[in-house]
């Protein structure tokens, strides 16, 4: 049997320095240049907005964390809307989290939303359906699914919804911070990415037919969940002080938090002494010290061909959108641009290919970058 030695605390510190030194001295290039994009607001006085989706008819949702749809339609025209949550908790890192359209919504009009359910001492990660209209919001909340496990930290939601086709679905649950052993527990639905249908019940043949909601395990809170043309799920999350990931999200994968990290605690104490381990997944992508990856496009579209199929990832730590290449090998990263520098919240393509980027906090806006008309 191969044991394995800790590091001991004085060395790994020494790494995480001359890692975090290294990374810190490198000058990343911007991939579009001051001359190629032009910025424009859609909407201001956004109050903690959390995500927003682009919808089928150009319409533009933004989530935002008190329970208020704000909606942009194609004239520019604003509505804002207050959806009744059953429970809503907005403490912390919670509140109305995600939003998107379902499979079927052409004949449904039903869109799927996350959030945070209950009170300081049992809180919850809880995924709804609701009947959207231009003219009234979003109406008649049914149940879909929640996490199997209350908690009595404010944080750690994970909380994005993924739509895989065929009605089956997404969501990405975080381990609440203070419970991270359970991303690792099969019993608790902390740490993992969930898969369920839009009846609520598991996906067909699970990974793990005892515990049939979970698709993978051993996450931390991951913020930012995509799919590919080809069908290939990647993810992005965050890690401690240090050890934000990209992974390439597959059923039945074990992504090691809290077994293995590249990051440490935020007192500077050892989490795990292990970057590797048998039968985890190692990231693709990883930074230290920390961005705070918030969220993850594939871009698409004609107005910036020139990044199609590339990742876009917001960041709050680093204030700034990145653009990840993927040769099908490793990955590697670009500043998207260098005149938007604010904490990022959320990043979508609307259907001319333009990039809307959210920003964050109490006094937040939506902002749309545009080709420089030639």
């Amino acid at each position: 049997m191969k044991v394995f030695k800790p590091f001991k605390p004085l060395l790994l510190a020494s790494l995480m320095v001359l890692i975090s030194t290294s990374i810190n001295a490198k000058t990343l290039e911007t991939f579009l240049s001051d001359d190629e994009y032009t910025i424009g607001v859609v909407v201001e006085n956004l109050a903690f907005p959390k995500s927003i989706e682009v919808m089928p008819d150009g319409n533009i949702l933004i989530a935002q964390r008190d329970g208020e749809l704000v909606l942009i339609n194609k004239s520019k025209e604003q509505k804002r809307f207050s959806i009744t949550f059953p429970e809503l908790y907005t403490k912390g890192q919670g509140g109305w989290l995600d939003v998107i359209p379902t499979n079927n919504f052409d004949v449904t009009s039903r869109l799927l939303l996350s959030y945070s359910k209950g009170v300081d001492d049992n809180n919850k990660l809880v995924v709804l359906s609701g009947l959207y209209s231009p003219e009234n919001g979003i109406t008649d909340l049914k149940p879909v699914f929640e996490v199997n496990k209350a908690k009595d930290t404010p944080v750690h939601y994970g909380a994005k919804l993924l739509s895989l086709g065929n009605d089956t679905y997404l969501v990405t649950s975080g381990d609440g911070f203070d419970y991270r052993e359970d991303a690792q527990r099969m019993t608790s639905h902390m740490g993992k990415v969930l898969g369920f249908t839009i009846n609520g019940s598991p996906l067909d043949n699970p990974p793990f037919p005892e515990h049939p909601f979970i698709f993978s395990l051993g996450h931390r809170n991951p913020q930012g969940l995509v799919k590919t043309e080809k069908g290939v799920i990647y993810l992005n999350e965050h890690g401690p002080d240090g050890g934000d990931e990209i992974n390439r999200v597959s059923r039945g994968k074990n992504y090691g938090w809290p077994v293995v990290t590249l990051g440490v605690d935020y007192s500077g104490a050892l989490i795990s002494p292990f970057n590797t381990y048998t039968g985890m997944e190692d990231p693709l992508l990883n930074w230290t010290p920390s961005i705070a990856p918030s969220s993850m496009a594939v871009y698409q579209g004609n107005a910036f061909p020139q990044l199609n199929e590339k990742f876009i990832v917001t960041a709050l730590k680093a204030q700034r959108a990145f653009v990840i290449s993927n040769d099908g090998i490793k990955m590697t990263e670009q500043l998207l641009l260098d005149k938007v520098k604010t904490r990022l919240r959320d990043v979508a393509i609307d259907l001319n290919g333009d990039i809307l980027l959210l920003t964050d906090g109490e006094q937040a806006k939506l902002i749309r970058i545009s080709p420089t008309k030639m």
